[in-house]
């Protein structure tokens, strides 16, 4: 049996995540910095505005739908493939679950739907808006090397895969 096209996933997964680990980089690197260079009130109904509109966007689905696929992967691959290719499909799910989907379901999100809860003009959403953005952007940091790393541990394992012979 072939198992060429788990050279392709591979490929798949890795731009998948590289391109997340971008969005969340830029993110963090000049979008939120400028929202906070700007009156609290701005800066907070922007940021009101912009997880309103992500929510609905292929963006989130791809956040949330790498951590099935790759769990999957990891989990077939214990079955056909061996030594160093295998543990890399096996690390990859285990470095992406916990920096990217569990930092996203439990640290982001939660701090996103609070401020969502804030009149953006309000004394109290003002007070939260710099420790928000200051948290905010650390976890963002973290998914952004979580994503990253992810990418590059796929791009490893397609390569493994090949000079190993394994596909």
């Amino acid at each position: 049996m072939t198992y060429e096209w788990t050279l392709y996933l591979c490929l798949f997964l890795a731009l998948w995540s590289a391109v997340i680990g971008g969005v969340f980089s830029a993110f963090s690197e000049f979008i939120m910095s400028g929202l906070l260079r700007t009156a609290p009130a701005g800066g907070i109904e922007a940021m009101q505005h912009i997880n309103r509109t992500v929510i609905k966007t292929q963006f989130v689905a791809g956040i949330l739908l790498i951590a099935p696929f790759s769990v999957l992967f990891a989990l077939y691959s214990l079955t056909v493939f061996e030594g160093m290719a295998l543990a890399t499909l096996v690390l990859a799910p285990l470095i992406y679950l916990p920096t990217v989907f569990l930092m996203t379901v439990f640290g982001n999100v939660p701090m996103n739907n609070k401020l969502e809860r804030l009149d953006h003009t309000s004394t109290e959403a003002e007070a939260y808006w710099m420790q928000y953005g200051r948290d905010w952007t650390r976890l963002n940091h973290v998914r952004s090397l979580g994503s990253i790393l992810t990418a590059g541990l796929y791009i490893f394992a397609a390569i493994t895969l090949i000079r190993s012979g394994q596909v």
